[in-house]
């Protein structure tokens, strides 16, 4: 058995020795391929890559079947581009992609072989990890669950928050897999692991959860992953779009809404303006989904409005929260029998005393629902 992977890097001086090292020292029964595509870097990683390939030409690991390591830096199309240029030059049976920061643990590859190899089925296999700082330092266990594609493919609207619980850098694929949906969506920057999972998924491939730790995924203020609270929201919204239930999209287009007022301190001009870059998107579409994607645009901007009287309810400010629910009313018809729209009114109708009873009980009811639905691995390993 052959693990190709790949590691799409730019600037990731400091931590890219480290990602290479839990690669080519990964032990077992198994040949390890490492393909860097770099974009250019002018912090030192070019150095860094010759070192490597020095080091590993004169002193080869003794752990597994052998290391082949090879590595290209120039201007590339971004990350997803990267990545896809490494693919097609892979030769092993499992892939996989490891950003220039993050690491394997010990162990990874053996433990993901064995799966493999007991389960021929099995397309994916993906498992748990850490999440750590510049130091690695633990900040948090990241624990998957099993394949779940509603769950990928929804907001979770009773708690605004979406579900990619599956761990990038500790997910590996058969090469097969190309072969049967491709590579990655390169017009993704920032979702486009969650629209691979999720196109498997809806391809009838089988991913398979590993209860053990793969990888490490490292926190670093200032990167792509930490640029914005809302940066990941435009790619999730095609995800929707493309593979998500009908009805799903508007509410959770009104989430995003919501949430960039939220980002702007409601600015709503400001909230409106960024929110009108997916649908802008969504006009390039073909005629036989642009219409029910750009009505789904309007209806969610209609109640993002709704969603931000709810808050200004909330707070007190009644005032406010009229003008907000009229302005929805006017952004789309629907929105007047809208689930979120009667939401409002019960809120409204409830007074403060009963507002606050409603909400305390909505916030248990919800708190048990994840605890039990969705976070029940971090609940079972909390101790008692």
């Amino acid at each position: 058995m052959r693990f190709s992977i790949v590691t799409p890097s730019l600037n990731q001086a400091q931590y890219l020795g480290r990602t290479i090292e839990s690669i080519v020292e990964q032990a077992g029964d198994f040949e390890v391929e490492h393909i860097v595509r770099d974009g250019g870097s002018t912090d030192g990683s070019v150095d860094v890559l010759r070192e490597w390939e020095r080091r590993l030409a004169e002193r080869p690991p003794a752990g597994n079947r052998g290391v082949r390591f090879s590595w290209r830096s120039e201007k590339d199309g971004g990350q997803s581009a990267a990545i896809n240029a490494g693919l097609r030059c892979v030769s092993g049976d499992v892939v996989a992609y490891l950003n220039s920061d993050d690491v394997y643990c010990p162990g990874a590859f053996a433990a993901v072989a064995a799966v493999l190899q007991e389960n021929p089925q099995a397309d994916f296999v993906y498992g748990d990890g850490r999440v750590v700082d510049e130091r690695e330092q633990l900040l948090w266990t990241w624990l998957s669950r099993p394949f779940d594609l509603d769950m990928l493919t929804r907001h979770h609207t009773a708690w605004n928050e979406a579900s990619n619980y599956i761990m990038q850098p500790a997910t590996f694929w058969r090469r097969r897999v190309m072969d049967r949906i491709g590579l990655f969506e390169e017009s993704f920057h920032y979702s486009m692991d969650l629209e691979y999972w999720v196109r498997a998924g809806a391809n009838g491939l089988r991913l398979e959860h590993l209860p053990v730790e793969l990888a490490m995924f490292r926190m670093i203020s200032g990167t792509k992953t930490t640029s914005s609270p809302n940066a990941f929201w435009p790619d999730n919204l095609e995800i929707f779009r493309r593979y998500g239930k009908a009805g799903r999209l508007a509410p959770a287009c009104g989430y995003y809404f919501y949430n960039l007022a939220l980002e702007h301190q409601w600015n709503l001009h400001v909230a409106a303006e960024r929110y009108q870059g997916v649908a802008a998107k969504w006009r390039t579409l073909a005629e036989s989904e642009r219409a029910t994607a750009l009505d789904s645009a309007a209806l969610g901007e209609g109640l993002g409005r709704v969603i931000c009287a709810i808050d200004a309810v909330r707070r007190n400010e009644t005032g406010l929260a009229r003008e907000l629910f009229g302005q929805a009313l006017e952004k789309h018809p629907a929105v007047r029998g809208h689930a979120l729209a009667w939401n409002y009114r019960a809120r409204r109708a409830l007074g403060d005393g009963g507002r606050r009873l409603a909400e305390g009980f909505l916030a248990r009811a919800v708190a048990r629902y994840r605890r039990l639905r969705i976070d029940y691995r971090y609940a079972q390993s909390e101790p008692r």
